[in-house]
């Protein structure tokens, strides 16, 4: 069986994942892209109208337009290379132009995965990771603690708000347990994990580089 899979990025309305934040699997029976924290968009081959293909001076994109009422009508996948090839090999997989019904299994696992859409973190844990995150970040700048002085930009309400999210996207992409906690029934990190790399290497770097040196140095 053909499949074609490439990283990119993508365009859902008016959300945007650059390179290498969105990933574009086709097989013969299901199309999935994974948008990073915006979610996985996955189609069987009755739910597309069209594939199309564009190129410009911007880069290459490929235009999903389909049936799915949930789903935001704007869907683009973004990538480096030429559309027209991208599309060949798309078509190569058989996906669409494949006669064979979609499998009973199949089909029921692409319509749970559709009821699925959104953000694969559950809301509530979602939104207390930002509240938190604020909420620690104000605190310095309200010097709530005095811990920070006036020619410092970090104190101990930014060290631990880097701190937390660290760990929130090791937690996410090592333990079992948290991902029970954390994301939503049926949902997995396959399509966020190189936004928890990311994240979790921007936080590990600014904690060592800036608010560490800053800390030891006033203990």
């Amino acid at each position: 069986m053909n499949t074609f899979e490439e990283t990119g990025g993508a365009r859902i309305g008016g959300f945007k994942a650059t390179w290498p934040f969105a990933t574009l699997k086709v097989s013969e029976f299901k199309l999935e892209l994974s948008a990073s924290i915006r979610g996985n968009f996955v189609f069987k081959r009755s739910d597309i109208i069209a594939i199309t293909p564009h190129t410009s001076i911007l880069g290459s994109s490929i235009r999903i337009t389909h049936r799915v009422e949930k789903y935001n009508k704007d869907i683009f996948f973004t990538f480096l290379g030429n559309a027209e090839e991208r599309m060949a090999e798309i078509i190569q997989t058989g996906f669409l132009n494949y006669t064979e019904p979609t499998p009973d299994h199949i089909d029921q696992e692409i319509s749970q995965l559709q009821a699925q859409t959104g953000f694969p973190t559950k809301i509530p844990f979602a939104v207390g990771i930002v509240v938190i995150w604020n909420l620690l970040f104000l605190s310095d700048f309200f010097n709530v603690f005095y811990t920070r002085k006036e020619t410092e930009i970090f104190g101990i309400g930014v060290g631990t708000a880097l701190a937390f999210v660290f760990l929130i996207c090791i937690s996410l992409l090592t333990s079992d347990v948290a991902r029970q906690l954390m994301l939503k029934n049926g949902s997995s990190t396959a399509g966020i994990k190189p936004f928890l790399f990311f994240t979790a290497f921007i936080t590990f770097i600014l904690f060592i580089a800036g608010f560490l040196p800053q800390y030891l140095s006033n203990h």
